[in-house]
């Protein structure tokens, strides 16, 4: 008997063992974090590449504290910003729930029921079973009523042996973590628009300084035209045609403060919220072409795989997919729960006591035998979606690659332009200095001298526009490269 004792007692010992050591492994998969295969160089750039981005937020490269209060003040009132904090939440929450699933669980229970026993027979039988007074009448009862109290608890707890609710767990906190880079996308997203609405202010601004500038000198050439038509000097149709060119400047102005108007509108929505913000640091922006042309500084490719939240993203949702392929392989063996109940039964209340106690324990095993291939099926969508993610992660890798190349070109561009107009410039302005001059010596009249000031406004113009792309494209390669705050 002693040698049975103890040969059930290693066999038990051997048992728990093969258990714990199976609840240490997890089904499927570990994740193994990709290695994207860039190149050691941009191919759009001849700018010092750096190893590390700036520790400066990305928008100070503009030197602009209108700017900086712009942002700054959006942080909190932004709608998109507040919406992608709640989806934060949201995934936290999401994680907890996770991490209870692998906890024991206790619920407590009572009842009350009230029963009659119609049958004559069997309510004979069961009335001194529940202790009923027996009918002194000797007459069989039509029925039995009786009242039973329980009061109790049941716990249990299903064991992690093949590791599916640690890969639950996993993909909740690699959720989390794509979560969080979305939000870190949609906070630099809201930069971004934030200065690039800006910018474009600033460029409808000058526009409309220079469209009120061309109405003026418009209106001066029209008075001098008219005094020299009065003098029979010229045709009536070509001081007709002036008149044309003075009402359609005259229109061009009411456009661009149309387009100033819908820009604040815009940045009131994004900075205040509503789009009938007060919006007072504007009153303090400076002119557009008074703004210096950043530097920017160009992280090496690796970093910006690093940096940008988007890839940062499709990697944890790889992740997270790759645990799912764990919790799918997990359903195909079996699930053991321990369960455990106590309850207190009694006719009366004041029979609830200890001695009223039923109890019960033991463990439950489900092993799925046949459920028409959807176990296998689930495990094949897994894989699917796994394979997505990856393809998704690799899709977002070149696409990066492709935005920095693409933004590095335009940069190499709108310099080029604005190196050229800068050039033009200077020369109408030395062009206009020499017409001022003659103007001065009585060589040639005021309206011609007008009329090259009137090309000297659209070059200023075409300079605005380019000033406008130089910056925009300055946000959009931050945002490529993924700058933070």
């Amino acid at each position: 008997m002693t040698k049975n004792f103890h040969l059930n007692y290693w066999k038990n010992i051997i048992l728990f063992s093969g258990v714990f050591v199976l609840a240490g492994c997890a089904m499927g998969p570990d994740f193994v974090r990709p290695t994207p295969v860039l190149p050691d160089h941009w191919q759009n750039t001849d700018a010092v590449v750096h190893s590390q981005a700036s520790p400066e937020p990305w928008w100070s490269i503009f030197n602009d504290p209108v700017l900086d209060s712009l942002i700054r003040r959006a942080e909190p009132k932004n709608l998109d910003l507040a919406i992608a904090r709640e989806r934060i939440r949201a995934a936290r929450i999401q994680r907890s729930a996770a991490s209870a699933e692998s906890l024991p669980s206790l619920n407590g229970q009572a009842a009350y029921t009230h029963e009659r026993l119609a049958t004559a027979g069997v309510g004979q039988v069961l009335q001194p079973l529940l202790g009923l007074p027996p009918d002194t009448q000797g007459q069989e009862p039509e029925g039995v009523s009786y009242t039973n109290y329980s009061i109790g608890a049941v716990a249990s707890w299903e064991l992690d042996l093949w590791g599916r609710q640690r890969r639950l767990q996993e993909a909740a906190k690699a959720e989390l973590i794509a979560v969080q880079a979305d939000m870190e996308a949609i906070h630099l997203s809201t930069q971004a628009e934030i200065a690039r609405t800006y910018f474009q202010w600033l460029g409808v601004s000058e526009h409309l300084n220079l469209a009120e500038r061309k109405i003026e000198k418009f209106r001066t050439i029209f008075t001098i035209l008219q005094a020299v038509h009065a003098h029979g000097l010229l045709a009536y149709v070509d001081l007709e045609n002036q008149q044309v060119l003075y009402h359609e400047a005259l229109e061009e102005k009411d456009e661009f403060a149309l387009k100033l108007a819908s820009l604040h509108r815009a940045l009131a929505v994004l900075v205040a919220g509503r789009s009938d913000g007060e919006m007072p640091e504007l009153a303090k922006a400076a002119n557009l072409l008074d703004m210096k042309i950043p530097q920017i500084a160009v992280v090496i490719p690796s970093e910006m795989v690093r940096n940008r939240p988007d890839i940062r993203a499709a990697e944890a949702r790889l992740h997270a997919a790759t645990a799912t392929i764990g919790m799918a392989q997990a359903d195909f063996y079996p699930q053991i729960t321990l369960t455990g109940q106590i309850s207190l039964d009694a006719l009366t209340v004041a029979e609830l006591g200890w001695n009223a106690r039923n109890t019960s324990f033991g463990p439950t095993l489900s092993l799925p035998i046949f459920n028409g291939g959807r176990l296998s099926q689930q495990l094949k969508l897994r894989h699917s979606e796994q394979k997505s993610a990856g393809l998704f992660y690799q899709s977002t890798i070149l696409n990066a690659w492709s935005e920095v190349e693409n933004r590095l070109s335009y940069e190499k561009f709108f310099l080029t332009q604005y190196k050229r107009q800068i050039s033009l410039l200077s020369i109408e302005e030395s062009r206009i200095e020499v017409l001022q001059k003659r103007q001065q010596r009585g060589n040639i009249s005021r309206q011609e001298l007008l009329e090259a000031d009137l090309s000297k406004n659209t070059v200023h113009a075409s300079l605005a526009d380019t000033y406008v792309a130089l910056l925009t494209n300055a946000v959009n390669l931050q945002v490529a490269l993924g700058a933070r705050d």
